[in-house]
C-alpha cells in the first residue's frame, strides 16, 4: 500500500469510527494494521531516563480529546502512553481513558498511563503542609476511582513552578507512600514555566524519575534549556515534551498572508514535532491530537525523523523564525514590566487554552488558580498595558482578547 492509499484508508476507516458506524471488532481487524509504506519500518522507540520504560516517540496528550474513539485508533496505531490529570474535563478524561484500557481489553503492562494532580494554588503555603498533603492524596484517589486502575505507571504533581515546589517535602512524602504502596511506579512533575532551574533542581535531588516540560522550535537557540536538558539525561531523569507544536496562531499574526496558505496544512505540524523529537534527550512526546488526521500526521513522525525538503525549508524561512518569537515561553522576563504585579506568563498561557486549544475548562481553571490581585481583574481596571516581552509576544492585544472573552 503506498503513502496515497494508506492515507486514504486511514481516512474513509477513522470517519466510519468517528460516526460509531465501525463495530469493535472491525475496529481492531482493520486499523491496527495501519503501517508505512514500508512494511518493515517501526515506530521509533526510546527509553524514558531510568524508569527503563521503552516508549514510541509519539504519545498521545488526552487534555483536549473528549471522542473515545480517537484514543482507540490510537492505541491500535501504536500509541503506547496516553496522558490525563485529574483536572482535565472536570474528571471525564480519566474516565474516558479508563474506559478505553477496559473496553479493549488492554494488558496493562503493555499501556503506560500518566494521571497528574493539580493542587489549589492557596495551599503551597509552606504553613499548609498537612492541608496540602491531604488535598493531593485525596484527589489521587479521586484520579483512581475515574480510572478504574489499581496503579497509575507515572505520577506527576501538576504546574509545578517553584524550586520549593520541586523540593516540597509533604509531596514527596505523599508520592513515596503511594509508591510503597503499589499505587503508583514513577513519581514525576509537570512544569508550563520556563524550566531550566527546575529541571536541574530535579536532576540533582534525585526523587523525581520523570519531568513534562514545554519544548518548541521557539527555543531552537536557547543553550540555557538544551544544556538542562543534557544534564538531566546524564542524571538519569526521564523527559517528556509537550507544547511541541505551538498551538497558538502566530504563524497568522506574523507572517505575510501568502506564506500562511502554504503553513496551514500538516506541514508546520510535523516538522515542528520533528524538530521538538530530535532533541535525543527527549523520550517521547505528548501532542494533543483531536481530529484523525492530526493523529495520522502525528503517527507518522514516530516512524521517520528526518525533515522533507519542505520542511527544511519552513524550519529555515526567516519570517518563520521572526514570527515563532511571539510564541511565549513562559519565561517570566515580562513580569517586572507590569507595574500592577500582574502574573502575566500565567495569563498567556491562559490565552493559550481559550484562543488556541478551545478548552475552555482548562482556560478557567487556569485563570482561578492566579493569586488573587495579580489577574485579570487587575487588568480590567488598567488603562494602559505596558508590559513588555523580551521576545514578540504580543501581551496587550492577547490580555484584551482574554477580557473579551470574558472568561
Amino acid at each position: 500500500m503506498n503513502n496515497n492509499s494508506r492515507r486514504k484508508f486511514l481516512k474513509n476507516a477513522t470517519g466510519l469510527v468517528a460516526t460509531g458506524l465501525v463495530a469493535n471488532s472491525a475496529l481492531g481487524s482493520t486499523i491496527q494494521h495501519i503501517k508505512p509504506a514500508d512494511e518493515k519500518k517501526e515506530m521509533i522507540c526510546r527509553i524514558l531516563g531510568r524508569t527503563g520504560i521503552s516508549l514510541p516517540i509519539v504519545s498521545m496528550g488526552v487534555m483536549n480529546s473528549n471522542n473515545p474513539n480517537l484514543l482507540k485508533v490510537g492505541w491500535q496505531s501504536g500509541i503506547r502512553h496516553f496522558d490525563t490529570a485529574w483536572n482535565y474535563q472536570m474528571g471525564n478524561n480519566e474516565r474516558m481513558v479508563g474506559a478505553m484500557v477496559r473496553e479493549l481489553n488492554m494488558d496493562r503492562k503493555e499501556v503506560i498511563i500518566t494521571t497528574k494532580i493539580l493542587l489549589d494554588r492557596n495551599l503551597k503555603k509552606p504553613e499548609l503542609a498537612k492541608e496540602r498533603k491531604a488535598q493531593f492524596m485525596a484527589r489521587f484517589a479521586q484520579s483512581m476511582d475515574r480510572l478504574q486502575m489499581d496503579y497509575v505507571d507515572i505520577l506527576m504533581y501538576h504546574d509545578v513552578s517553584t524550586l520549593e515546589e520541586v523540593s516540597d517535602p509533604v509531596i514527596m512524602e505523599a508520592m513515596q507512600e503511594l509508591k510503597d504502596q503499589g499505587k503508583i511506579r514513577f513519581p514525576s512533575f509537570s512544569t508550563h514555566v520556563y524550566w531550566p532551574e527546575l529541571l536541574t533542581a530535579a536532576a540533582d535531588q534525585g526523587f523525581y524519575d520523570v519531568v513534562l516540560l514545554s519544548l518548541n522550535y521557539s527555543m531552537a537557540g536557547d543553550e540555557a534549556s538544551l544544556n538542562a536538558m543534557r544534564y538531566a539525561a546524564s542524571k538519569g531523569v526521564g523527559m517528556i515534551a509537550m507544547k511541541t507544536q505551538c498551538q497558538q496562531d502566530w504563524y497568522k499574526q506574523n507572517l505575510p498572508a501568502e506564506t500562511q496558505r502554504f503553513y496551514e496544512g500538516s506541514l508546520m505540524h510535523s516538522a515542528l514535532l520533528k524538530w521538538a523529537l530530535r532533541n535525543e534527550q527527549v523520550a517521547t512526546a505528548v501532542p494533543g491530537f483531536t481530529t484523525f488526521e492530526q493523529l495520522q500526521a502525528d503517527v507518522d513522525v514516530a516512524y521517520n525523523l528526518e525533515y522533507t525538503q519542505d520542511e527544511i525549508k519552513f524550519l529555515e524561512d526567516h519570517n518563520v523564525k521572526l514570527a515563532i518569537q511571539s510564541v511565549c515561553r513562559f519565561c517570566g522576563g515580562c513580569k517586572g514590566t507590569c507595574p500592577h504585579g500582574v502574573d502575566i506568563p500565567a495569563l498567556m498561557r491562559t490565552h493559550m487554552y481559550a484562543a488556541s486549544y478551545g478548552n475552555m475548562h482548562i482556560t478557567r481553571s487556569t485563570i482561578s488558580g492566579i493569586e488573587q490581585g495579580r489577574g485579570l481583574d487587575v487588568c480590567e481596571q488598567c488603562g494602559e498595558c505596558v508590559a513588555q516581552c523580551r521576545n514578540k509576544v504580543l501581551i496587550a492585544g492577547r490580555i484584551e482578547e482574554l477580557k473579551s472573552m470574558q472568561v
